[in-house]
């Protein structure tokens, strides 16, 4: 059953949902579904992380022949950062008959276990948490999950986060963290943070954010709190409003690290470690096609990421007054200048 009418126009009127209609059927712009297989795709928001995820995805199916308007329907969404938006659009999916759904992200997995048929395969990426979201059982292998659905575990490297930060800062001793400890990804990933930071006697200073609007406000705090560093989790308000984090770093000369890649060319963005967020995705896919030419997901394990990527900013450490250890340099993938 699809959407209620008055649930879609009260999304629709609200400008809830972003939405980027690939090909999909006649209700889905009036474009008629072609022969093959049609995959609903779902991330919380409009953002470089789970965009670039999302395009892995989309490359590992291209290149097994599974490309939108001729071989395969696309229907991808955004939930515009709102959770009860996820439950709507899984509704519609559902209603639409989709043969697969993609949940870029926790909630979007929340959702899709909760809406979705048993009959129908929900592939998972972006994803800290699967076990939090109810989709199994650490470490996801086969037999410890449920049986439509699979994805990557990209639970952001965090202790690397803070070892690279006492790299260039030995005597580093506080840390600050923005978060929403009302999303699930964050709340693990937070808590992950904290055990990390406590075998390496690093002090964590929480501030939580209910929303992006509240991430300037909430380093200022910090930064008046005399955190010697400011570092990111896998968290939408943040993702959303990391810039207000590096400006702040910026004018008070705290070092910024962060897991997200695209956040290095942020003025105050000092370096990043994390995944490649294009890689997720495009392991994602690769499971995918597996399932879309019949193998069923009961059979198959979650796949945790592994490759990091280390980048440096250093017109950001020369404008904070930090030196960046040759070594270090030589290490990065890339350094901004």
């Amino acid at each position: 059953m699809g959407l209620q009418r008055r649930e879609f126009l009260s999304l629709i009127g609200a400008s809830a949902v972003g939405t980027v209609v690939l090909t999909a059927c006649g209700k889905f712009g009036g474009a008629a579904r072609v022969e093959g297989p049609t995959i609903g795709m779902l991330q919380m928001l409009d953002a470089p992380p789970p965009n670039n995820t999302r395009k892995g995805f989309e490359a590992a199916l291209a290149e097994a022949g599974y490309l939108p308007g001729e071989t395969a329907n696309f229907i991808q969404k955004d939930a515009a950062g709102e959770m009860p938006n996820t439950t709507l659009v899984m509704k519609q999916f559902v209603g639409d008959q989709v043969d697969m759904i993609l949940a870029v992200g926790t909630p979007p997995l929340q959702a899709a276990m909760k809406e979705a048929p048993e009959t129908t395969p929900v592939i998972f990426c972006y994803c800290s948490n699967p076990w939090g979201a109810g989709a199994g059982t650490p470490p996801g292998g086969v037999g410890q999950h449920r049986p439509n659905v699979v994805g990557t575990i990209g639970t952001n490297p965090v202790g690397k986060e803070l070892d690279l930060a006492r790299r260039i800062n030995p005597e580093l001793k506080t840390v600050g963290l923005i978060y929403n400890p009302g999303e699930p990804n964050s709340e693990y990933e937070a808590k992950v943070l904290k055990e990390e930071a406590s075998q390496r006697n690093i002090i964590v200073v929480e501030q939580s954010v209910a929303n992006s609007g509240e991430v300037l406000q909430a380093a200022q705090v910090l930064a008046e709190k005399k955190v010697e560093a400011f570092v990111k989790i896998g968290d939408y308000a943040t993702i959303q409003g990391f810039g207000s984090i590096a400006k702040v770093g910026l004018e008070k000369k705290i070092p910024v690290y962060s897991v997200d890649a695209d956040d290095i060319n942020l003025p105050g963005c000092l370096a990043t470690i994390g995944w490649s967020y294009f890689d997720d995705g495009y392991a994602a896919g690769k499971l995918a096609v597996r399932v879309l030419k019949g193998e069923s997901p009961a059979t198959m394990a979650f796949e945790p990421l592994t490759k990091t990527d280390l980048l440096l900013n250093k017109a950001t450490a020369a404008a904070i007054g930090v030196t960046l250890p040759e070594d270090l340099l030589k290490e990065a993938k890339e350094v901004v200048a």
